[in-house]
């Protein structure tokens, strides 16, 4: 029955997606692993901030970067406004940042790009306005690169979480505690996907312009290293921290720019995500960034195939009662957020 496969395949790679990938990763680091080298090591650094009116933080992260324990004279700040409106640039300059860029607003790709032909260090660190650097996240980032395999580095993003914070940012919390988990385990068997648009290096000789400017500056990006066979590591002990705005609303919209964004680079790579043809980084590319962003829509293909079997066959509502129940108290959650008791972690 076309309604018990379209089930069976919808709930499969829901499994495959948060269990089966992970469980396929932790085995083949134990049958294949790929360590890879770190020590100590200074090299010439320029940290490129792409900034659109952020007048009230840009000082603040200008001052984060400078103080790093990197060695002063090998690092470089840049600050890349894009079409700023406010007084993002007179504050950058203020603050101290060696190369400050008033570009018209053409977007957040075009403003890295000019600011990587601006830069003076072997090493590009991208990072975000709002995400404060630990004083030795510069130092652990660039000890990856004295693997020669190595052509970048994503860093760890870790979200800021009070006891007074609501569901959203315990959420986003949750979400990137588990994302880090499965970037260590990619990074144990090779290449992680992709880098966190927060805190991310790249050599510059293998730094390329992509050629899609609609998609995730920070997939597009970190990715062609690992397409163009080199390695894309992942190091925990290099850490970005940021702060969610505890919205729903703020934080879908955010989510779905995002996601779209990223979709679309992910199917720029066209032949790499055709199981067999794109090796084991297709592989990873295909059941971390596809697959995972396709769940909502296999849950929805689940939850209409369950309800389809279940008015024919009373048994199948072992596997559709489950589903309802969840679905309901995430509505009662969505109902009630604005009550105390709407939200409680089990809602």
């Amino acid at each position: 029955m076309i309604a018990a496969v379209v089930l069976a395949v919808s709930l499969g790679l829901v499994a495959w997606v948060y269990a089966g990938y992970p469980l396929a990763l932790a085995v083949l680091a134990r049958v294949r692993p790929r360590p890879r080298r770190r020590e100590p090591l200074v090299l010439p650094v320029s940290v490129i901030v792409a900034a659109h009116d952020e007048e009230p933080i840009i000082a603040r992260k200008v001052a984060n970067a400078r103080a790093s324990d990197y060695p002063a004279e090998a690092l470089e700040v840049i600050v890349a406004s894009n079409g700023s409106t406010d007084g993002t640039v007179a504050a950058a300059q203020a603050a101290g940042a060696d190369v400050v860029l008033d570009l018209p607003e053409r977007g957040k790709l075009p403003a890295l790009v000019a600011a990587v032909e601006r830069a003076a260090g072997d090493l590009l660190v991208f990072t975000d306005a709002d995400a404060m650097l630990a004083p030795e996240t510069l130092r652990e980032l660039v000890a990856n690169f004295a693997d020669p395999e190595v052509g970048a580095v994503s860093g760890n993003e870790v979200v800021l979480e009070r006891a007074e914070d609501g569901a959203v940012t315990r959420g986003e919390g949750l979400y990137w505690r588990y994302d880090q988990w499965i970037k260590r385990l990619e990074d144990r068997v090779g290449s992680t996907v992709s880098a966190s648009g927060r805190l991310y290096a790249v050599r510059r000789g293998l730094f390329r312009p992509p050629r899609l400017t609609a998609g995730s500056d920070d997939f597009l990006i970190s990715s062609q290293v690992a397409v163009d066979g080199h390695r894309l590591a992942f190091d925990e002990r290099a850490v970005a921290t940021t702060e969610v705005r505890d919205s729903g609303d703020t934080e879908l919209r955010r989510k779905v720019r995002v996601m779209n964004q990223g979709q679309r680079a992910a199917f720029s790579y066209g032949r790499l995500l055709v199981p067999g043809l794109g090796g084991l980084y297709g592989f990873q590319l295909l059941s971390h960034q596809v697959l995972r962003r396709f769940v909502p829509f296999l849950l929805l293909a689940a939850l209409a195939a369950n309800v389809w079997l279940a008015a024919s066959d009373p048994r199948w509502w072992l596997l559709l009662a489950p589903q309802l129940a969840f679905y309901a108290l995430a509505a009662a959650g969505w109902l009630a957020r604005r009550r105390g008791w709407g939200r409680t972690r089990v809602l």
